[in-house]
């Protein structure tokens, strides 16, 4: 914890995936920063075929609750990053890597929610620690676990594609 602003341990930002729908919460949770990316188009379709996309209401009551605490806690982290001066880009890279199989009603729900908790959370940081020194002291004793974060999620988004690219039903 800094001041009052809780941080979430690597511990917890890499150990909470459920299992059957683990790779929607991954890729959802996983979509989190940037700039909003318009949707590609559609792929091209074989007659008889229907493509499924899976979203949130396909998810049991405590993957959604696990998944929103996810939520909130990559928002810290992608805070801080951006408050340290590191844009990872996160949101735009998730959305190509599952827009193909994730419903893009679910990906607009996690990323706007995303997106207002990251906000309220760099709000804090600017507020706690907005000072040049405070901002450089946090920043250095944070620099290497924000890349170790950098790297987990980026490990994710990966991970995240290509279980997208191997769904046999999307």
């Amino acid at each position: 914890m800094i001041g009052e602003t809780p941080v979430p341990s690597l511990q917890h930002f890499v150990t909470r995936m459920p299992g059957r729908s683990g790779w929607l919460v991954a890729a959802c949770c996983i979509a989190l920063a940037g700039a909003a990316v318009t949707a590609q188009s559609a792929p091209q379709q074989q007659p008889g075929i229907v493509l499924v996309k899976l979203g949130i209401g396909d998810m049991s009551k405590a993957e959604q609750a696990n998944l929103w605490k996810l939520v909130d806690e990559y928002a810290t982290v992608d805070a801080l990053q951006e408050f340290c001066g590191t844009k990872l880009n996160l949101q735009r890279r998730a959305w190509l890597a599952v827009s193909a199989c994730v419903d893009p009603a679910s990906l607009r729900k996690v990323f706007a929610k995303f997106r207002t908790k990251k906000g309220e959370y760099l709000k804090q940081w600017e507020t706690l620690h907005g000072q040049p020194e405070a901002k450089k002291a946090v920043c250095e004793r944070f620099k290497t676990k924000l890349g170790e974060y950098s790297k987990i999620m980026s490990g994710q988004i990966n991970e995240a594609a290509t279980a997208c690219r191997n769904c046999f039903f999307c």
